[in-house]
């Protein structure tokens, strides 16, 4: 019969709906360009099905038996519409506008890149939650698929998190409804309008995990995949390994407690956070009177010393903040100076001042008040500052400031000693100098004066000395000391 030979000319119209829907590119997905005709889920393939059969190959010298020779995808197969039911080795699909039985090319899980690369034109390229991608064959008129998937509007997919898989809802009619165009005019429960009728929008994809299963024909394909423990969640990919079956090799690494070493060990983010004790555990026990640091490049080192405590002469971390440093540090700024009380030429008055230096470069600075007593007509005003620990003193010296005017670079003869004497309990060989004896009445020479005072004191290591955590101590006296000598001028 002549029906048999007739060839409608059919050709399918890439540019449709759902290209512009589901067409987009893959990160690394291996994709065989072939057009992969191999066996599907459904059936035998194309291939298995004798020509002139539904869902067979034929041409103009190859008539079908039954129903049309129509273009699908590369080649010319026998249909019929849909539905009814296709037979084995075919499925219903939407080619170009009408719904017809095709044959099953293999196209389910196919990978690719683009719906181009899936064999019949109403297929898609969907992309799964772990990001690997595949070809899912059209499901919109009848709603069926192969076991293992489920036919599920395209944009419904991939589902949200929390792993169910939404409604599809009922499958089109092939024949359509004059009422099909009024779908959108609905309550506001009747969901997005559907497509214009026609065009594929529902296809066969996977159940859970909403990936499809590693197979020979997807050899190669990549997804994501994850390592989890009490730590954290570690991402990675993982391939198909179509011998196998499966897919192997994840490249996540496995969570751990976070570490100082510029790494995310525990994947949430952030690198090296925590606290530092805790991510240089493994150097060692926490230094004494210190902490570690973990510093940006992901080393450990010391941290801050307790108060009280500096890290000096510098030595291994294990040695930690080993140098006590006196109350009131910092120090070493006039506006900064450690108050030590007052001194007075009474017999028995002093000041000790004891301290140390935590740095290379550490200077401290004390201030103290001088009281000069009224004792008529005589004054033992002698104010005396000498180092009396280390014994003997081959690091540390002084600058002494007599007055309320103290500098942070003083110059002059009282810079960089180690003994001070400012007095009068004397009395010079021309006798105009020192007040032993004085009067205030004019019976004698010298005037008793009040010569007490503020004084500063700067201690600090002498240039080329070899520093040491060594305390100093200083004696401040303002009665005694050596002999006055008036040739003698600090100030």
């Amino acid at each position: 019969m002549s029906l048999g030979h007739r060839y409608h000319g059919r050709i399918v119209l890439i540019g449709s709906f759902v290209a512009a829907l589901f067409a987009a590119c893959a990160q690394g997905n291996h994709v065989d360009t072939s057009g992969g005709a191999g066996a599907g889920a459904g059936g035998e393939g194309g291939g298995g099905i004798p020509p002139g059969q539904i869902g067979g190959p034929c041409d103009d010298d190859t008539p079908c038996e039954q129903g049309d020779c129509t273009v699908v995808g590369a080649g010319k197969y026998c249909t019929v519409p849909c539905p009814p039911g296709c037979p084995d080795g075919t499925y219903c699909a939407i080619i170009n506008g009408d719904s017809i039985c095709v044959p099953d090319l293999g196209s389910q899980c196919l990978p690719c890149m683009t719906k181009l690369q899936c064999p019949n034109p109403s297929d898609t390229c969907l992309t799964a939650p772990a990001g690997d991608r595949f070809c899912a064959r059209d499901c919109t008129t009848d709603g069926q698929c192969p076991n293992g998937f489920t036919c599920l509007e395209g944009a419904k997919y991939p589902p949200k998190q929390g792993g169910e898989m939404p409604d599809a809802g009922p499958p089109d009619d092939a024949g359509g409804s004059e009422d099909a165009g009024d779908a959108g005019d609905g309550g506001p429960d009747a969901g997005p309008p559907k497509p214009p009728q026609g065009q594929a929008y529902k296809f066969c994809v996977p159940n859970l995990p909403f990936s499809c299963p590693c197979s020979e024909k997807r050899d190669g394909v990549e997804k994501d995949c994850a390592n989890s423990n009490a730590y954290g969640t570690c991402s990675g990919v993982e391939t198909c390994n179509g011998e196998s079956g499966s897919f192997e090799g994840c490249t996540a690494k496995v969570p751990a407690a976070e570490t100082c070493n510029a790494s995310d060990d525990d994947c949430d983010g952030m690198s090296d956070e925590g606290e530092p004790n805790a991510l240089c555990s493994a150097e060692g026990p926490v230094p004494p009177h210190a902490s570690w640091a973990c510093t940006p490049q992901g080393s450990c080192e010391l941290g801050p010393c307790e108060p009280g405590w500096a890290s000096y002469p510098p030595g291994p971390i294990s040695q930690g903040c080993s140098c006590p440093t006196e109350m009131g540090e910092p120090n070493d700024l006039c506006a900064n100076a450690t108050p030590v009380g007052s001194v007075s030429d009474t017999d028995g008055s002093s000041i000790t001042i004891t301290g140390s230096l935590g740095g290379a470069s550490d200077v401290d600075v004390w201030s103290f008040d001088t009281i000069d007593t009224n004792e008529g007509t005589t004054n033992s005003y002698h104010v005396s500052i000498d180092f009396v620990a280390p014994m003997p003193n081959n690091e540390f010296v002084v600058d002494v400031i007599r007055g309320d005017m103290c500098t942070d670079t003083p110059t002059g003869g009282a810079v960089g000693i180690t003994s001070y004497d400012w007095c009068v309990d004397g009395k010079s060989a021309d006798g105009l100098q020192g007040e032993v004896p004085c009067a205030n009445d004019g019976t004698q020479p010298v005037h008793c004066n009040n010569n007490g005072t503020k004084y500063y004191v700067r201690v600090y290591r002498k240039l080329g000395a070899t520093g040491t955590c060594t305390q100093y101590s200083l004696l401040v006296t303002a009665k005694g000391g050596d002999p006055c000598d008036f040739t003698q001028k600090c100030q």
